[in-house]
């Protein structure tokens, strides 16, 4: 919250008044992002009180850089997961990772023959070709690690809940008598 003056916003040229609501949205957003993240760095105890990545919830890949054999072990274990007894038969949509892991995931799920650990097969199809986009993201720089994520119109993934629906940060306006604030 701050408040300026009318004579403030009159000399306002470079427009910092107006800039400086626009940040304030964008940090509150990307607070948001910050929060996603923190779930997938922290791997915090489900109910069950086990981590949310753990072997006994069939979800937890051994670890390794991305390439057409550690993308196929990563699809078969979410196809495999169940509720209860019924297998959810869960398909990837989405490889996440590091920014600077982004070209590697293109070339191991856009390559026509095998991307190998520390080499290319140009004979063996491959098999997760064109099976998920990349999404990537500066916040798990130096984690080491990728995800597989599901569709989420299919399946429920992390989930972001917003008060009464309102998705994205209100700025409101309030005139007193010779002070406008916005918060």
């Amino acid at each position: 919250m701050f408040s300026i003056t009318r004579q403030a916003i009159i000399n306002d040229d470079l427009g910092a008044f107006t800039r400086i609501p626009q940040k304030m949205g964008l940090a509150a957003v990307r607070t948001v992002g910050d929060l996603v993240f923190s779930i997938l760095l922290n791997n915090p105890a489900m109910a069950d009180g086990k981590a949310l990545f753990h072997t006994d919830h069939g979800n937890l890949a051994t670890k390794s850089g991305i390439n057409t054999a550690s993308i196929d072990a990563a699809r078969v274990l979410m196809g495999k997961q169940k509720d209860g007894k019924a297998f959810l038969n869960i398909r990837p949509k989405f490889l996440l990772c590091d920014i600077a892991d982004e070209g590697a995931a293109k070339v191991a799920l856009e390559s026509e023959f095998e991307v190998g650990a520390s080499s290319k097969n140009n004979t063996t199809p491959n098999s997760v070709r064109n099976i998920a986009s990349v999404l990537s993201d500066g916040r798990l720089s130096g984690h080491n690690g990728w995800y597989l994520k599901a569709d989420p119109v299919a399946h429920d993934t992390i989930e972001v809940l917003y008060l009464e629906g309102q998705q994205a940060p209100v700025l409101e306006q309030q005139n007193g008598w010779n002070i406008g604030g916005v918060v």
